[in-house]
């Protein structure tokens, strides 16, 4: 007799992902609208579909995969006929002396381990991975395998090349190579024209790379048509311009941002790929901190007020890092509002808001109204200016906690730049709690990570010891080539003591402020980073990479 899954309530409980409380409240939604529970759950952002399959993988004994970074060869998808794969929703992911593992979100459930029996003749080993993605991947892996992407577009290039004035579907092209973008995982896709052809490049987890390369020919009928569907001046070349278009693929929409720039050779544009329907929620303990800082990280996101501030780069997960914070708290009894530009993640348990600056509508005028709708935590999705600023600290000063993000290369950097945004030292010594800078580094290749001696000048520079272990990622089909596989956050996290604010409210030196700091137990970025090198989580040359 096959083993019985739980009750999704209780495997949630039982694995500390959720409260009775929130069961109870998740309930009473149930009544109201007649889906299962652990739709609920995850509809009201109290779970994810991640955690969920994670809780069912340890339970059952069987190991969990991340789809969203795996890429199947064409032979094991091949072993499954594509609408067998959709119906009982099985994706093989690899073959491993001979024997087929296959990704299943119930590993309950007996009936995809029998289809792949008769199918292959084998029993399969079984891998959990999230619902909500292994649909989506399946639709999207049996797609690409029955209309593989890479052909149709050489083929259209192939036609140019032969006859560079002759009809193209140029509509049809770019909606293949946002296709292929999203296909790869890429977060933003470069269209730069040089003097005798136009690269597209993709930035996947945080590198670009070229993806294809045209004739010129091409660039300006790709430039049209992007700028006509970005609602942007076709006739203007020369000046800067900014622009929103839409992308529906295999049921997933995307929010494209739009950026044109004239070069020597023509107009460079850059389109960022963001979820329509907002990313995919991590807890705090997914994002990869230490143990140190996920200690510290819990403790600022718990404060009952003050301002906590998350600094880096764009592109460096820092309003993924503050839902994480916020998915920690409990948005059941509190009144969280944020507003943000754009919605990057929809969580129905808060009030989320939208810049809309042609109403009127921006961070500064948010909060205004924000402190008029008993709010118990602000998020304000950037400080950009000094109304923002002065505003917000003085949110923080009247019982509310509030986050919010900051450009700038590190933690000590933030009270420099609120400084410079005019915020007195006293109003921020009374407010700041704490601060927290991060990157995005490249996890290596668990598959082809192999052990190597780096060059010992290198080591010395970074202060590393020559007997350490250090792993490299080789390069497989898993990871496509890179030796890569994800990404992971490195965090330095400040958090504001007496002292420290004593510093800062006497506008002491920023090299007096950091010795405090060091003298408290403080570990910058690099210090982080050589951790992670050390535990064999990344390389050394991608610490260098991202770090310096």
């Amino acid at each position: 007799m096959a083993e019985q899954r739980p009750p999704i309530g209780k495997l949630l409980k039982d694995h500390g992902l959720v409260s009775e409380e929130q069961i109870q409240y998740a309930l009473q939604e149930q009544r109201a609208t007649g889906e299962r529970l652990g739709e609920c759950l995850m509809r009201l952002g109290l779970v994810t579909d991640a955690e969920v399959a994670r809780a069912l993988a340890q339970q059952s004994g069987h190991p969990f995969v991340d789809l969203r970074t795996f890429l199947p060869r064409a032979e094991n998808l091949e072993r499954l006929p594509a609408q067998v794969a959709r119906d009982q929703k099985i994706l093989p992911l690899y073959n491993e002396e001979g024997r087929l593992h296959v990704a299943v979100a119930d590993p309950y459930d007996p009936r995809p381990r029998d289809v792949v029996f008769r199918l292959t003749g084998g029993f399969p080993e079984i891998h959990v991975g999230a619902e909500g993605e292994l649909g989506k991947v399946i639709e999207r892996f049996y797609y690409l395998l029955e209309h593989p992407l890479d052909e149709q577009i050489e083929e259209m290039a192939e036609r140019l090349r032969r006859d560079p004035a002759g009809d193209l579907d140029v509509g049809r092209m770019v909606d293949m190579l946002l296709a292929a973008a999203i296909s790869q995982r890429a977060t933003d896709v470069h269209v730069s024209p040089s003097d005798r052809t136009v690269r597209v490049m993709f930035r996947v987890d945080g590198v670009t790379g070229p993806a294809y390369i045209f004739p010129i020919g091409l660039h300006n009928r790709l430039v049209t048509n992007i700028k006509v569907r970005s609602g942007m001046d076709i006739s203007e070349q020369r000046k800067p311009q900014d622009g929103r278009m839409s992308f529906e693929f295999l049921g997933d929409a995307f929010d494209i941002r739009v950026s044109t720039v004239r070069s020597q050779f023509g107009e460079n544009l850059v389109l960022r790929l963001l979820p329509a329907r907002g990313g995919t929620f991590l807890g705090i303990a997914d994002l990869g901190f230490e143990p140190e800082e996920l200690a510290k990280a819990r403790e600022l996101f718990g404060l009952p007020y003050g301002m906590v501030l998350v600094t880096g780069p764009t592109g460096s997960g820092k309003t993924t890092t503050l839902y994480a914070g916020l998915r920690g708290m409990d948005a059941i009894s509190k009144n969280i509002l944020t507003v943000e530009d754009p919605i990057e993640y929809e969580f129905l348990l808060i009030h989320q808001t939208q810049v809309n600056e042609r109403a009127g509508y921006t961070f500064a005028s948010a909060i205004r109204t924000f402190l008029r709708q008993d709010p118990d935590v602000i998020l304000v999705g950037e400080i950009r200016d000094e109304e923002t600023a002065v505003l917000a600290t003085r949110a923080a000063l009247t019982g509310h906690l509030v986050l919010s993000t900051l450009h700038t290369n590190n933690a000590l950097g933030a009270v420099a730049r609120l400084r410079d945004l005019g915020i007195s030292p006293y109003l921020l010594s009374t407010s700041l709690a704490g601060i927290l800078a991060q990157r995005l580094v490249r996890r290596l290749c668990y598959r082809c990570k192999e052990r190597y001696q780096p060059d010992k000048h290198v080591l010395r520079r970074y202060g590393l010891p020559e007997d350490g272990e250090y792993y490299k990622g080789k390069g497989c089909e898993f990871c496509r080539g890179t030796g890569y596989l994800g990404r992971i956050a490195v965090v330095e996290i400040l958090s504001m003591s007496r002292e420290l604010l004593r510093l800062i409210a006497e506008e002491a030196p920023m090299g007096a402020i950091e010795d405090q700091a060091r003298a408290e137990g403080f570990r910058d970025l690099v210090e982080i980073g050589k951790k992670k090198v050390l535990a064999g989580e990344t390389s050394l040359d991608e610490m260098q990479r991202v770090l310096g």
